[in-house]
């Protein structure tokens, strides 16, 4: 079962996306920001990171130009969530595999991250 990372710091976001996850069959794990996330990571087998982008502590920007650095997660699915789209080659030059513009549409969660995982 894929173990998507569910990384923002809004609960009610979370518990939506997770919701729609695990219908699918998707396994979730959470995180609240940035270094919530890197906490995460080194606790669990990740397949797949949502990543919300204005976030409290480490923002998604911060987290995406840190992870990257890091060889061991190079080829790690990141999917961006924000209600920016002018953000979207910001995001993808840093490394992002692709975005998905909130409010966030079951079909359209899923179908992305089934492109990933």
């Amino acid at each position: 079962m894929p173990r998507i990372l569910v990384v923002d710091d809004d609960p009610i976001n979370r518990k939506l996306i997770i919701k729609i996850l695990s219908k699918k069959g998707f396994e979730a794990v959470e995180a609240g920001n940035g270094i919530e996330a890197f906490a995460a990571l080194q606790k669990e087998q990740i397949d797949a990171i949502l990543l919300d982008i204005v976030m409290p502590i480490m923002n998604g920007i911060d987290f995406l130009k840190e992870i990257k650095t890091r060889p061991e997660y190079m080829n790690l699915p990141i999917i961006i969530l924000t209600t920016d789209d002018s953000k979207k080659n910001e995001v993808i030059s840093l490394g992002a595999n692709d975005i998905i513009i909130k409010p966030v549409s079951p079909v359209t969660l899923l179908d992305t991250i089934e492109k990933y995982v």
